[in-house]
């Protein structure tokens, strides 16, 4: 699940989300935020709602502590 590339913390109405994003769509384009590029170009990695992290779907909780923690210290977009 965790790759290279930087991740990224998306807060919506429905939760947390953690974004992956490539480095060539990390370049500041005129009228594009960091979280507007990470929604549309990024991958999804997981998804908190509820204070429960998931994998993307929302279908599988992820219970490993270590993966959670490193989440939780992703910074925001």
């Amino acid at each position: 699940m965790i790759r290279n590339d930087p991740m990224f913390l998306v807060h919506t109405d429905h939760g947390r989300i953690v974004y992956s994003l490539t480095p060539q769509h990390l370049i500041d384009r005129p009228g594009s935020t960091l979280r507007d590029r990470c929604v549309c170009y990024g991958e999804q990695m997981a998804v908190c709602n509820a204070n429960q992290w998931y994998r993307p779907g929302m279908r599988e909780p992820i219970t490993d502590k270590r993966l959670i923690a490193l989440l939780e210290r992703v910074s925001d977009a």
